[in-house]
């Protein structure tokens, strides 16, 4: 018991990083850079998490157009991503997302298709 209390982190803010086996890239493949877009008028800071970058919490901050739509492009490898949005602290999902997946969190991770 001592050693499984030992190996949990503290919660960042209130969120709990969904961590999930990183993919290895695919010898071969072509990258291809695929445009995510989270709308929000309120939000003062975006960014995408994905089983494309370990589901870090910062590594792929977004950038605010003058239509208030946070953007990033991405290079991903040909294959299923799933991710989702950190809008101020809070895990988001992509409302224009075609397919959602359960994850081990009790909610949804978005999924594309590259």
């Amino acid at each position: 018991m001592d050693s499984f209390v030992r190996n949990l982190k503290p919660q960042r803010k209130g969120i709990m990083a969904q961590k999930r086996a990183k993919r290895e890239p695919v010898p071969g493949a072509h990258l291809r850079q695929v445009e995510f877009t989270y709308e929000s008028h309120d939000a003062k800071g975006v960014c995408l998490a994905g089983d494309f970058n370990d589901w870090s919490l910062t590594s792929l901050p977004m950038r605010k157009d003058t239509s208030d739509v946070w953007r990033v492009s991405v290079p991903l490898t040909p294959g299923h991503h799933e991710y989702r949005f950190i809008a101020d602290g809070a895990w988001q999902n992509d409302h224009h997302a075609s397919r959602t997946v359960p994850n081990e969190f009790g909610s949804c991770n978005c999924v594309v298709e590259v």
